[in-house]
């Protein structure tokens, strides 16, 4: 009985331990939120998540599966950025400012 009671214990924080938090924001260009239908993703170490895609207000939400270091890549108009963020049990807000450089590539940065 014992050992039942330790096993069921152990079992129901096992979710609570491997489950990390998510990215959620906002995706935003020069000329404002850029709408439905960027991509957003991470990965953190060997392990990715998503893409996911912005909804008509320009919002992502990405479930990340591990906390700590991790790159956003987002995706638009055929171009990709990527920017570094941190993952933590807790969900994390993450607004993302996208801009064209002069040499035509996409960079993002925290908005």
């Amino acid at each position: 009985m014992n050992k039942l009671v330790a096993f069921a214990a152990v079992a129901s924080m096992t979710p609570v331990l491997t489950f990390a938090g998510e990215v959620f924001g906002t995706v935003k260009g020069a000329s404002g939120p850029v709408g439905e239908g960027a991509e957003v993703a991470a990965k953190c170490g060997d392990q990715a998540y998503g893409p996911v895609t912005t909804d008509k207000k320009s919002a992502y939400r990405l479930v990340v599966g591990q906390t700590g270091k991790c790159t956003l890549t987002v995706t638009h108009d055929g171009k990709s950025a990527t920017m570094n963020v941190v993952s933590f049990d807790d969900a994390t807000q993450t607004d993302v400012v996208l801009a064209v450089s002069a040499d035509g590539k996409l960079t993002a940065k925290r908005g």
